[in-house]
């Protein structure tokens, strides 16, 4: 596994906590798709973990690393 494959990783994971808190906020206190709870501080949580991946995946350069 190497850089590309974390940048992926992140991406597809930032995109996902995303959509959940989109539907977290969409929802209001009612369970997501009637299975799992959930509240505002849910959706918070989801906005922050996904502003988190999603500059890990998308934001960060690459480190080049220096030559000896």
């Amino acid at each position: 596994m190497g850089e590309k494959a974390s940048r992926v990783f992140f991406q597809a994971f930032g995109v996902i906590y995303g959509l959940v808190a989109v539907l977290g906020f969409f929802y209001g206190d009612a369970p997501l798709l009637g299975i799992v709870a959930n509240n505002a501080a849910d959706s918070v949580l989801h906005v922050v973990i996904a502003v988190v991946a999603l500059y890990l995946g998308f934001g960060m350069k690459s480190e080049v690393p220096a030559a000896t």
